[in-house]
């Protein structure tokens, strides 16, 4: 099978490969702006940990006016669409509407078109001091003052291949785009092995190079006010539609959960048949401890259908990173924020 895919994964990289050498040479502009701009994206097709890491940044960054630009992956609607509190996941995509419930103060919007989304942020928001685009490094009309690339642990770019032969959206040499590199999802690493890493991405002397790992927070109660000893051992449904679950299914079992996964496709919208099938799945365990578990991101999407949830234990677990080096890279970020104040 991967035979077969080779000629299609060789034109896929003769297009990009064009198309980056025309940005190279100029012959394809990219725009830049007076307001601070951050990009946080990757060259791997999803499962890099783009959103907690955004989080991390409007955490670091709460003492300015803030806007996240994103693509609103697996939206039903169409252009430009402002983020609101309650806004439908379906109308704006699930991680942007997590972003926003979090950080209701934060300007949210979606557009595909990431210049024209830039430039109504600051016509209508023209006090913004910054704005994170999320999953935008391919977005190369727009020139970010600062791009962070995430290389996942446990598919990192210098094992992978180009699509469809594998999961690359980009050759592994436009690493050498990015300012700073954080390989994510890490578990305790030696420092030899840091080395070995950075040495495989070809880490240049003018990137820097860091680690995060995920921490998982306290259960949160979504159809209960309920809360619930996490001491306690559980038989959990685990609902999720992200890109791989397989460290969380894992986390809660090496805790002393029984676990029985739902896993749906990324970014999956659920459906009234979907909900169906989970409270079947839910009803089928006999456990006085029997409780159903999502993630952040899915979350916002069962909220739609919380009546179906009544006097059911649902809850989702809140993770956060935690990043090596932390007051290095904080540093790195505020210190390019604060000079490169936008000239209103």
């Amino acid at each position: 099978m991967r035979f077969l895919l080779y000629p299609f994964s060789l034109i896929y990289s003769l297009v990009i490969g064009m198309r980056n050498l025309f940005f190279d040479l100029g012959i394809f502009s990219s725009k830049e702006y007076s307001v601070p701009i951050i990009c946080i994206g990757n060259i791997t097709a999803g499962g890099t940990g783009k959103t907690p890491h955004t989080e991390y940044l409007l955490y670091l960054l709460c003492d300015k006016k803030t806007a996240v630009l994103s693509r609103g992956y697996n939206r039903k609607t169409k252009g430009l669409v402002w983020v609101d509190v309650d806004s439908n996941p379906e109308n704006v995509g699930d991680e942007p509407l997590q972003i926003k419930q979090k950080f209701p103060d934060t300007i949210v919007v979606v557009s595909g078109n990431r210049r024209k989304g830039i430039e109504q942020i600051l016509e209508k928001y023209p006090e913004t001091e910054v704005i994170l685009m999320d999953d935008g490094f391919q977005h190369r009309w727009v020139k970010a003052g600062m791009n962070i690339l995430l290389n996942n642990y446990e598919n990192t770019i210098y094992s992978d291949s180009l699509l469809p032969l594998g999961r690359l959206r980009e050759s592994k040499k436009e690493t050498s785009r990015a300012d700073i590199i954080i390989t994510t999802k890490c578990p305790k690493m030696t420092p030899t092995e840091k080395i070995g890493i950075n040495n495989q991405l070809n880490i240049a002397a003018n990137q820097n190079s860091f680690f995060s790992s995920i921490i998982y927070n306290n259960w949160e109660p979504i159809s209960t006010s309920e809360k619930i000893s996490t001491n306690n051992k559980y038989h959990i449904t685990l609902v999720t539609s992200v890109a791989n679950a397989d460290n969380l299914k894992l986390h809660l079992e090496e805790n002393g959960h029984i676990v029985n996964h739902l896993s749906f496709p990324d970014h999956h919208n659920f459906t009234k048949t979907d909900i169906e099938n989970i409270l079947s799945e839910y009803y089928s365990i006999t456990s006085d401890k029997n409780i159903i578990l999502s993630t952040e991101k899915d979350k916002v999407k069962l909220t739609n259908f919380k009546t179906k949830f009544d006097g059911i234990k649902l809850f989702f677990i809140p993770i956060n990173i935690k990043i090596d080096r932390e007051q290095e890279f904080n540093n790195l970020i505020t210190d390019y924020v604060t000079n490169h104040k936008r000239n209103c």
